[in-house]
């Protein structure tokens, strides 16, 4: 079951790439200040890149549990072999250097420098490692190679609405075969589980041929083919299924088709945009540290035709108080949310119940820090 109810995960790969690139400031700031004698400085900004780590790793595992996993895109093969050298030791590397940090922070509060001195000697170099590389595998996937897009279709599937706000595609030709469309966009409903979107492939030459591959690159898509190799003058279908019950906002998937004797693949788009049940807003309420203790308010507004209650909002944090305001029975409630005193920083979350009868929806997060 999510937790995260409506919240838009997408923000998070850049929120947690300030984090790791803070972390890695942070880390030079410290070794810079331990060597010129400065012990107390030196503690300060260790203390401060690993506060960067744990909400990287919060903000990480939360992005990861609502989005699955992101795929580099298969039509950047040099730039994905580069990509992929950089990703797996950036990942066996965290994975190792994690305890050891834990060790590392230990090691110094219980003044056992000696041993302190001795774990930093590799640790922070594989910390520092690991921060900058994910910055740059940050930049790899969402902005340096992003997958192309040519458009998508208007079409009708399994009684799903394609949107019309996106030119259609006639088709795009490989060697004899054509398909199409070449991309689609489907709008599910909230609580929709999948979604069945289907490519056609007409061959225009006088001989059959064959598909050398699919590629879904991602495990929410099964594909399927009705005839390969695709009869003389005839046609056959692909067939892609996604799992849509993890999805969030919108989304892209690609399937790669690679056509025997034909060097360039081609790429079959859909875009998938799930609708919300209901929408959180802001979904973090933010205090400044050492500023006044205002209360603020969170709007939780249902967007479908059926109403959702809220049948508690508990605050997980006795610093913050939480008061659910009906503005509209079944439609719109409001949260109060105050906080005792902004004098130290805190992060926490108000667990969200409702009565919704779908299973994702359910249960959602409202996010506040002082900062």
């Amino acid at each position: 079951m999510s937790f995260l109810g409506t919240i838009d995960v997408s923000f998070l790969p850049a929120l947690n790439t300030t984090f790791n690139a803070l972390s890695a400031i942070l880390l030079i700031v410290g070794i810079i200040m331990i060597r010129q004698g400065r012990r107390r400085a030196h503690k300060i900004a260790m203390l401060g890149a690993l506060t960067c780590i744990v909400l990287f790793l919060i903000g990480y595992l939360t992005y990861h549990s609502e989005a699955g996993h992101t795929e580099f895109p298969a039509e950047y093969p040099v730039a994905r072999k580069v990509y992929l050298a950089i990703l797996l030791p950036h990942i066996l590397l965290a994975a190792v250097n994690l305890p050891l940090i834990i060790v590392l922070v230990v090691a110094a509060f219980r003044g056992k420098l000696k041993r302190h001195r001795k774990l930093a000697r590799f640790v922070v170099p594989i910390w520092l490692f690991v921060s900058v590389t994910g910055v740059i595998i940050y930049f790899m996937v969402h902005h340096w190679f992003v997958p192309s897009s040519d458009g998508r279709s208007m079409e009708k599937v399994d009684g799903i609405s394609l949107s019309q706000s996106i030119p259609a595609v006639k088709g795009t030709k490989v060697g004899a075969l054509v398909f199409s469309p070449e991309s689609q966009l489907a709008r599910l409903e909230a609580g929709q589980r999948e979604v069945t979107l289907t490519y056609t492939v007409v061959n225009s030459s006088s001989q059959a041929v064959r598909i050398e591959s699919l590629e879904s690159g991602c495990e929410c898509l099964e594909v399927t083919m009705s005839a390969n190799p695709i009869p003389a003058e005839g046609q056959a279908e692909i067939r892609g299924v996604f799992d849509a019950r993890r999805l969030k906002g919108e989304v892209d998937r690609r399937i790669l088709v690679k056509v025997e004797g034909q060097n360039r693949p081609i790429f079959l788009l859909a875009r998938i945009e799930r609708e919300p049940a209901f929408t959180i807003e802001p979904p973090m309420t933010v205090w400044r540290q050492g500023g006044e203790s205002e209360t603020k308010r969170v709007l939780f507004q249902v967007v479908r035709k059926k109403p959702i209650r809220i049948l508690s909002a508990v605050s997980q944090r006795p610093e913050v108080e939480c008061r659910v305001i009906p503005e509209e029975e079944g439609r719109c409630y409001r949260l109060e949310l105050t906080p005792q005193t902004t004098k130290d920083s805190l992060l926490g979350i108000v667990r969200i119940e409702t009565d919704c009868e779908l299973e994702d929806w359910g249960q959602a997060l409202a996010y506040y820090s002082i900062r």
